[in-house]
Formats: C-alpha cells, structure tokens, sequence
C-alpha cells in the first residue's frame, strides 16, 4: 500500500501517505502486533463470508490470527501475479511496490522476465534494495504513479496492488500506464472501490473520515468509473473479481472480536495474554481502536476489495 500523486504535490503527500504505514495511528500498531511485516497488504484468506471466523479459529487459539496474516499477505501476492500470466511477460512493472516483496515475487519466479519495482517513498525503495537488491532481473526506483517517467511502449505487464487508492487521480494514472504499456499488455490493479457512484457521499461522515486519517486517501472511485475511465484509455476489461469476501471480510471480523474484547479491561488482558506485542497499547489507544474498527466496520458496507484485469 504505498504510492502517490503528482510533481511538487507527490512530493508534498508523501510524509502522510507514510504515516499509514509508521506507528503513528493505532490501527497500524495493532496490525503490527497480529505479524504486519514487510508486506503492506490486507491479506487474502481461504474463508469468505459467512466462515470468515474459521480463517482464524483453525490457528491454535481464535485469539491469534497474527499466525495467519503473514500468510495471507503473500497469497494476495500470488493471487493478484496469477492474474498477469507472467510466463508470456518479459518487462514488468510493480506501481507502489512498497518495501519490494511483491516484486521479488515476481522476478524470482519468472527470471526469464525484468521486473522494475516503484514507489513514492524512498525509505520504502531503501528497504526493497537492502531485502532483494542482489536479484539481477529486479530493479528498485523512486517514482510517481501520476507522471511516469518512462518512454512509452516500456511494459507488456503491470501490477498496481493495493496502492491506487492513496492516487488523486486515478484516470491520470491509467492515463500514464496507457502511454507506457505496450501491445499486448495485460494490467492487474488490486483496489478498493465504491459500490457506485452514489457510495461517495459518506466521505464526509465522521467514520469514513477516521478512515481516511488512518490511510490517508481522500476518496475511492466507483467500479463504474474505473471500468470507464480504464475504456477511455484504450484497456478492455477482462475481469473485476470482488475479493472483498476473502480480504476486507475476514479482517473486519477480527477487528470486530478484537474490539469487543478491548471494550473491558478482562479483554484486554486475554488479548496482552496471547500477544505481549499489545501491552504496549495504552487505555486510550484501545479506546481509539474500538472507535477505528467501527469506522472501518462502516466504510466496508459501502465498498468493494476488487482486483480489475485489464488488456491492450
């Protein structure tokens, strides 16, 4: 989850689209307390809706899903590569590659193909080059989703997971991968989406704007715009799979368990039990967490987790 917007703005959002991903928001600390690693997803779990408990009660304890997510986390990777059909790819690009997993992933199951990992945070691209710098077919840059700086015609594969929802505009971004993509190129962006169009208005409820604070984004779009805008710019749409079943369901089951428990002080020490990790957490942070997860409780009614294929 990390990438941004455009120029001196890119440059500008960057310090807050990287507090979503430092301890500066209880939401994460928590997150990082259930396995939250080098890999800045939410996670694709087997159980979807209404088994999403089951992801978590087949670990030792219901109360540690931090078994689980780590896991989860890589085959979301795997799901959304499976997708481009890399064995017919040669030159691949991985927009808001993070901390670099997802594209080492990539160039080293297919090394026949050259995959370039970007992203709009340096101290994300030092961390992909200290972790996977030494694999030959991959490369690290710096770069902005909004102005890509490469010539055109330079990819004939492109993955965007879980990163397009912190971009102003995302028509532009499709713009650029446009200009970028080669004949032939498949496209996977892996998103959040409004249901429609109309879902946008509860931007401005007190919920949605926790949400917002937490993951600094100012709004989706809709899978109506995005199938539009991604037609403007010359893609066919092969697929928009709703993985929200098996991604933001199972997590906003635990969240709500989690809560519960924190709402009386016995919970909260079962929890600090099984994780010392949380002990960290003060009184007020879990009173901030139980107020996060019902405003992430509230946003997930009017979205969708969808992952849109796209084709040249």
């Amino acid at each position: 989850m990390a990438e941004g917007l455009s120029g001196g703005q890119a440059v500008s959002r960057a310090p807050a689209i990287a507090r979503a991903y430092d301890a500066s928001n209880v939401t994460f600390r928590v997150l990082r307390a259930f396995g939250w690693g080098p890999l800045l997803n939410l996670g694709y779990y087997p159980f979807g809706k209404p088994l999403t408990l089951l992801n978590f009660l087949v670990t030792p304890l219901v109360f540690a899903p931090f078994f689980r997510l780590q896991a989860a986390q890589l085959t979301l990777v795997k799901k959304a590569v499976a997708l481009l059909d890399l064995r017919r790819g040669r030159r691949v690009l991985d927009v808001g590659s993070g901390r670099g997993t997802s594209s080492f992933t990539m160039a080293n199951a297919f090394p026949h193909a050259h995959v370039t990992g970007i992203d709009l945070l340096p101290e994300n691209v030092a961390v992909a080059r200290t972790l996977y710098g030494n694999t030959p077919n991959l490369t690290y840059l710096t770069g902005d989703a909004m102005t890509l700086d490469f010539p055109e015609r330079s990819f004939d594969r492109v993955l965007c997971l879980e990163a397009a929802f912190h971009f102003s505009d995302r028509a532009r971004f499709l713009k650029e991968l446009s200009r970028a993509a080669d004949t032939e190129t498949r496209v996977v962006i892996v998103d959040f989406m409004w249901n429609d169009d109309d879902a946008r208005r509860i931007c401005n409820d007190e919920d949605s704007r926790v949400v917002q604070r937490t993951w600094q984004w100012q709004s989706f779009d809709s899978v109506r715009e995005y199938r539009h805008n991604a037609q403007a710019n010359g893609f066919e749409i092969e697929a928009c799979l709703d993985w929200s079943s098996h991604v933001t369901a199972p997590l906003h089951t635990v969240f709500d368990l989690v809560a519960r428990l924190a709402g009386w002080a016995r919970g909260r020490a079962v929890l600090m039990q099984y994780h010392p990790l949380l002990r960290a957490l003060s009184d007020a942070d879990w009173v901030e967490f139980i107020r996060s997860a019902r405003a992430h409780k509230h946003i997930h009614r009017y979205t969708q987790y969808a992952a849109l294929v796209l084709k040249r």
